[in-house]
């Protein structure tokens, strides 16, 4: 998503006795106890200032991430723009 062309191939067979897994946006949402929803807009919405880290693998339309990625992807969270620097509207003051 970062403008970057990215080479996306066919997956080969893990191998007998062999499953591979990966994160998808779910469970990345329940780290940050937002949505999945949430996690596609921060894909799209930030795609050119603050690019969301790149999927490591798609099953369908779906992406998904290394669990060892984890330190990065909250990497990028800490550094997003939050509300009111163009990551949205400001929130009401309390009280």
């Amino acid at each position: 998503m970062s403008g970057t062309v990215r080479n996306v191939e066919d997956g080969q067979p893990s191998g007998e006795g062999k499953t591979y897994r990966y994160l998808d946006m779910v469970e990345i949402a329940g780290w940050f106890d937002v949505t999945h929803r949430t996690v596609a807009t921060w894909r799209s919405r930030y795609a050119g200032s603050h690019p969301f880290p790149e999927p490591d693998v798609i099953t369908g339309r779906t992406p998904g991430w290394a669990p060892a990625r984890e330190r990065e992807i909250r990497e990028w969270e800490k550094a997003r723009p939050g509300p009111g620097v163009g990551g949205g509207r400001p929130r009401k003051a309390s009280g």
